[in-house]
């Protein structure tokens, strides 16, 4: 299913042309053909989901970003888990979609912020303790209830199935600019000619005829996941591990910046293990059974675009979603196909354009 229609394009003249195939395009080409906009054509130069979307966590937590983002981020974010779960509902064999609770620890309560958002409860370190048998940090916490996660890879999987025109090992070479339209893209299995194109590649597409100045980067992470432990995890506990439903845990995503090797740093690994048994005692034989990295792609201010793409009338880009692309995806696709359909930006797209960062420039 990942590698579908492996370097063929179905439909050459599709109504909307996706360009990316990980959670953030997939979720764009299902909202699109959800509202009727007409035929959908997604490419993607790897597999489904290969980049950042397949080496993610799936946390899908918008409220401890009130005490660090914007109100209009942690808006968007709440609406994309709410679509998240519509869609796990409606999605044939659902999306794996798991409820959990979310615990930050800290020394005192302000030690997350000075003042906890009305829907954040905290709990001192006896509760923790009685929460977390065999906590080794006598700390107590804040506990923000239904938060959620999915599996990326089964999540992108069942988006995938109401799209029916995907072509995996394709990728977008070159645009025809005429006037203010796309009016083809040249592929590596041939011209597509489509009504409306959206970019959503990671990092800003770079094609020949695209002329783009919008900074970005990307920022190398670490995770792993172990065998099933013997320590019960009652949800999410940061900075931790998160608990999986078959009784291993996972804990990671470091930020490792300044690191473009694609190779797993052992002594990274070994670095969260060794976080993960101070933090546990108990774990100290268990073993990881898997490990692996990824790179995440950034905006200079942490936060993505999602934006017409400057001075063309018929596409638009998404990028730069950071360590919330999952997050973000469902609602940033209806967003999207909202902004085809009518025309005009929704008003929770105004805080993401692209010319945030020409205005910074001057």
């Amino acid at each position: 299913m990942l590698g579908r229609d492996a370097g063929h394009i179905a439909d050459p003249r599709p109504d909307v042309l996706v360009v990316g195939g990980g959670i953030l395009g997939v979720a764009t080409a299902a909202a699109i053909m959800d509202s009727g906009l007409g035929s959908v054509q997604l490419i993607e130069a790897g597999r489904l989901g290969s980049g950042a979307t397949g080496g993610a966590t799936g946390l899908l937590v918008p409220e401890p970003h009130q005490w660090s983002d914007p109100e209009t981020f942690v808006d968007l974010e709440r609406a994309s888990l709410e679509r998240w779960r519509y869609l796990d509902q409606v999605t044939p064999g659902g999306l794996g979609l798991v409820e959990l609770d979310w615990i930050g620890l800290a020394p005192d309560p302000g030690g997350l912020a000075a003042h906890q958002p009305k829907n954040v409860e905290w709990l001192d370190a006896a509760k923790i303790t009685a929460l977390v048998p065999g906590l080794a940090w006598h700390l107590g916490g804040a506990l923000i209830r239904h938060q959620a996660r999915v599996n990326p890879l089964r999540a992108i999987i069942g988006l995938a199935q109401n799209v029916p025109s995907i072509g995996t090992g394709v990728a977008a070479t070159a645009v025809t600019v005429k006037g203010d339209k796309i009016e083809a893209v040249s592929t590596s299995a041939g011209t597509i000619s489509p009504g409306a194109v959206v970019f959503a590649t990671g990092q800003p597409p770079v094609v020949d005829g695209l002329d783009l100045d919008i900074p970005a980067d990307r920022v190398k992470g670490h995770l792993v996941v172990t065998e099933p432990a013997n320590i019960h995890l009652p949800c999410t506990i940061v900075p931790v591990a998160t608990p999986l439903e078959d009784g291993r845990l996972l804990a990671g995503g470091t930020l490792d910046y300044g690191d473009e090797s694609p190779a797993v740093r052992e002594e990274v690994i070994d670095a969260i293990v060794a976080g993960l048994r101070a933090a546990l005692p108990g774990l100290r034989a268990l073993k990881v059974s898997h490990q692996w990295c990824c790179f995440r792609p950034r905006h200079p201010d942490g936060r993505p675009v999602i934006d017409r793409m400057p001075g063309l009338r018929n596409a638009w880009l998404t990028s730069g979603h950071f360590r919330t692309g999952i997050l973000n995806a469902p609602a940033t696709g209806m967003a999207l196909a909202r902004w085809i359909s009518a025309g005009q930006p929704p008003p929770e797209t105004g805080a993401w354009s692209a010319t945030r960062f020409a205005r910074t420039a001057h």
